[in-house]
């Protein structure tokens, strides 16, 4: 994005590039950055050929679910043994959809359970109710559910499900979060806030279910118990387990003291343990008084950290007590362990935005493949169906679930908004509302906009509708110039050439498209804006 002067009082200001992400102030940006968007993805495919382009590109996500799903998505698993996608919902209820994802099967409820945590493991996807387990499998048998898994079969001591954890906009964060780890064993996350003795009252606790192939009668893959153990690690006192990760042969857990949205109870930390001895050999404070998720990354250990209302941070431990901050946005909030994933360079993270608008959506870091310069690069990339709120709407879940090549890699998202309405959403054909702003222009003088120039990515044709706007003086005002649809632009045009002739500001301005027809119309770059400056007082 540049300004050069092209005559007296005479500008030409370019949109070169949107790669620089979203800019991290308001007032102040590099020049291949802007100030917000929603449902952008310049590594969204390119219809006509094989790389992306990196020009404005919407992206086109549909709610699949139907009837079937009583609550809103917070988990979802994908297995080896069959090509079916599970979701465990808030509450309790446990479905699959097919790889297609033409049909919704409804598999049960576990009993009392609100999808406080979920994982494949050897042939089982084990389900965390609020003081059990269920598990539903053999998968490559003929499935069932089995409720009480933990305390029935396994004749182990029931989980806790008395303190309440925290909830981010209609999201509840999960009591037992699950992870496999490199050992062959499964672990998840507890809280112990009421046992009748002193050994474990008020600390985060993690589990162990370890299983192997049964014989004589029970000849399959995780049929036998081999070791699952209860508290096979503790953590020190008001720490409450939010994620579990591997790294190398460790095993990490993020753990909070906080419960409440207003007061900071104290700061998060990470917990390193070799899984055999007695207790953990490091914990490392994090900065912040929030942690809600691990991802391992190519090795590196992700934390997504912040605050219960506003605001996610995004390291990357190096080691020791150190992290690396790898983004910072004030916008969203930490996300749920269930909604967040990663491909390549790229990482996701299901979250909100109130700028440009109300939505749940998801943002990216990065892209799918190393660009080096932009690799902490912020795009808000797919905006869920949603009907958010500035309060309420959140994307609860999602995942890298669907091959589809990495031409086109495909997400699914789990959401929830006011209604209580929920869905789940996955790539479609059919494009709704997207928005792109620029970064402000600051000419310091009074000034009119005389032309604008978009080149398109595609020829205007039925179902497209783009709308441009100018906003100026800090976005106190605003002018739409002529919409870009098949009714004014009836020649298939790939480039629009608008002259604007009202058009005033006082001292700086940006330019906003916004997206609400059916059919995909990509906006090329450069956009080119002709602006004429104006000496002494505004006539």
């Amino acid at each position: 994005m540049a300004i050069k002067e092209v005559g007296k009082n005479q500008y030409e200001i370019t949109i070169d590039s949107i790669m620089g992400g979203v800019a991290p102030y308001s007032g102040v940006s590099v020049e291949d950055q802007f100030n917000g968007s929603l449902g952008i993805d310049p590594d969204w495919f390119n219809a006509t050929g094989v790389r992306p382009t990196g020009m404005l590109t919407p992206t086109a996500y549909s709610d699949i679910s139907g009837a079937g799903l009583s609550g809103y998505p917070r988990w979802i698993i994908t297995n080896p043994k069959n090509t079916n996608i599970y979701i465990y919902a808030s509450d309790g209820e446990f479905i699959s959809y097919n790889s297609a994802l033409g049909s919704e099967t409804v598999i049960g409820t576990p009993t009392a359970g609100i999808g406080d945590g979920a994982a494949y493991y050897n042939n089982y996807i084990y389900l965390a109710t609020p003081t059990n387990v269920s598990r539903y499998g053999p998968l490559d048998g003929t499935p069932t559910i089995s409720n009480t898994f933990w305390g029935t079969t396994l004749g182990l001591t029931l989980l806790d499900s008395t303190i309440t954890y925290p909830t981010g906009r209609g999201v509840l964060l999960p009591r037992h979060p699950m992870h496999v780890h490199t050992d062959g064993a499964l672990y998840f996350g507890d809280f112990d806030a009421v046992s009748v003795t002193d050994t474990n009252r008020g600390k985060g606790l993690i589990h162990k279910i370890k299983t192997k192939y049964g014989t004589s009668g029970t000849a399959h893959q995780g049929a036998v118990n081999d070791g699952s153990a209860y508290n096979s690690l503790d953590l020190p006192y008001d720490y409450l387990p939010m994620d579990i990760e591997s790294y190398g042969t460790d095993l990490v857990v993020a753990a909070m003291q906080n419960t409440d949205t207003t007061i900071v109870q104290g700061k998060a930390s990470l917990f390193f343990w070799d899984t055999f001895s007695e207790s953990f050999y490091r914990q490392v404070p994090l900065p912040d008084p929030v942690v809600t998720a691990l991802y391992n990354q190519n090795g590196d250990i992700i934390v997504w950290s912040g605050s219960m209302n506003n605001g996610v941070r995004v390291s990357r431990y190096l080691g020791g007590y150190s992290f690396e901050e790898l983004a910072f946005f004030e916008e969203g909030t930490s996300p749920s362990a269930g909604a967040i994933d990663g491909l390549g360079k790229r990482l996701v993270w299901g979250s909100f935005t109130t700028y440009p608008e109300n939505s749940a959506s998801i943002f990216s870091l990065g892209y799918k493949k190393t660009t080096w310069t932009y690799d902490r690069a912020i795009h808000n990339i797919v905006k869920t169906n949603a009907s958010a709120s500035s309060t309420v709407g959140m994307v609860s879940a999602l995942k890298y679930a669907q091959h589809a090549s990495f031409i086109n890699p495909r997400l699914l998202a789990g959401w929830v908004d006011s209604v209580p309405n929920f869905g789940l959403d996955a790539v479609g054909s059919t494009y709704g509302v997207s928005v792109f702003r620029s970064r402000p222009f600051y000419l310091g003088k009074w000034f009119q906009i005389k032309r604008v120039i978009i080149p398109l990515g595609a020829a205007v044709g039925a179902n497209m509708t783009l709308i441009p706007k100018i906003f100026t003086d800090d976005e106190n005002a605003s002018t739409a110039l002529t919409t870009i649809n098949s009714t004014n632009y009836t020649a298939s045009e790939l480039i629009i050439d608008e002259w604007p002739n009202a058009i005033y500001g006082n001292h700086n301005f940006l330019l906003e498209l916004r997206w609400s027809g059916t059919s995909s119309l990509p906006v090329k770059l450069p956009i080119t804006i002709l602006v004429e400056t104006f000496d002494g007082a505004k006539s």
